[in-house]
């Protein structure tokens, strides 16, 4: 037994499809050197990019923005304009509930923070700024510049429109969030042209609000002077027909009291009859001959009287142009020193990059398909 031979245990053999391939994996030294090998590629597409960047960021049209701060108009900004409005206060006021209550128009005409409202939409508005455009020389010029002479708003000029359009945002009015106050902002080709044109559009939307709101100032005074005149008109005619009817009556009570031999006033002067004759003839012919004379209105109607008091006092009211100043300046307007836009660094440098990246690519394409 012992001298038997023992069997030979056979090794284990890897299946051939456990050895990994080495031929799909990528040598970084190979790489590399596949890199410095195309460097001259690469180089070269970092170079056209970098030139072609280069130019557009100085040929590419400039844009400056000329910036203002404002806010809410001082007491003393409008004070002016306030007095010629609360000049009529007295006169269109009315009795209310509560006693004697302002006139709502007048009063909302000369309040600070709408008139700053108003003038922000007005800084806003479309209709303001293509009219601002048509009378400007500095737009004038750009739009010369632009080859846009002939540019329109008209619905078949779609080049005119996409023009002015693209100016319409240039002039922008912004709230600050945390101090309330507004950004005035308007951009252009140049440094002094956006300076010119902010400045000049600042002084055409104030004109605009100080006409508007004298404008508004007349509408109210003379709505309300129309009112109290047809109001006068009204208490005349009542008065007049009250005179007509006391007339009438009288005339009846004087035949009655002459029919009856009533020359003298009676004791009993406590009753009243449609045709009184207490009084006695005498008395009442002498009543009737001072209604028949009687000239002011106002003595039959006690409501005449404040009313004419009234239309009397707006007749003397002198009205002058008093500048309105619709905001407080918190920053001048002033020209830029630095262009929005094209910013020519970045450009540059994003040009350059996107080159490199170009021929690092072309180059990594290259030696993936010499592998294959």
């Amino acid at each position: 037994m012992s001298d038997k031979q023992q069997p030979v245990q056979p090794q284990y053999v890897a299946p051939p499809y456990f050895q990994q391939p080495q031929d799909d994996e990528i040598d970084l030294r190979e790489l590399f050197a596949a890199l410095w090998q195309g460097k001259f590629t690469i180089i070269a597409c970092t170079v056209v990019f970098a030139l072609a960047a280069v130019a557009h960021a100085l040929m590419a049209q400039e844009w400056w923005s000329s910036k203002a701060e404002i806010g809410t108009p001082n007491v003393t900004n409008v004070a002016a304009f306030q007095q010629q409005v609360n000049q009529y206060q007295p006169i269109f006021s009315y009795e209310g509930e509560n006693g004697r209550s302002q006139n709502e128009q007048l009063t909302a005409l000369s309040d600070r923070e709408q008139i700053f409202t108003r003038f922000i939409n007005l800084f806003n508005a479309t209709e303001s700024k293509l009219a601002f455009f048509v009378q400007n020389e500095e737009f004038q010029r750009i739009k010369a510049s632009f080859d846009a002479e002939d540019a329109t708003m008209e619905e078949q000029d779609r080049a005119g429109r996409h023009f002015y359009q693209t100016w319409l945002e240039k002039f922008s009015a912004e709230k600050q969030k945390e101090t309330g106050s507004v950004v005035l902002s308007v951009q252009s080709t140049t440094p002094e042209g956006s300076y010119t044109l902010l400045t000049d559009y600042l002084a055409f939307i104030k004109h605009t609000l100080h006409t508007r709101l004298n404008q508004d100032l007349d509408a109210v005074v003379s709505i309300e002077t129309q009112a109290l005149d047809q109001k006068r008109k009204s208490l005349v005619a009542q008065a007049q027909t009250a005179l007509k009817q006391e007339i009438e009556r009288t005339q009846h009570a004087l035949t009655i009291a002459k029919a009856a031999n009533v020359n003298a006033p009676l004791q009993s002067l406590g009753e009243q009859d449609l045709f009184p004759i207490q009084m006695g003839a005498s008395a009442i012919e002498a009543k009737l001959n001072v209604l028949k004379s009687l000239k002011d209105p106002s003595v039959l109607e006690p409501q005449l009287s404040p009313l004419m008091a009234k239309l009397d006092t707006l007749s003397t009211i002198e009205r002058s142009d008093v500048e309105v100043q619709p905001y407080s300046v918190l920053e001048n307007p002033a020209t830029p020193l630095n262009r929005d836009k094209p910013k020519r660094a970045l450009i540059a440098v994003l040009g350059t990059l996107l080159g490199g990246m170009l021929g690092v690519a072309i180059v990594l394409v290259r030696f993936a398909f010499k592998r294959d």
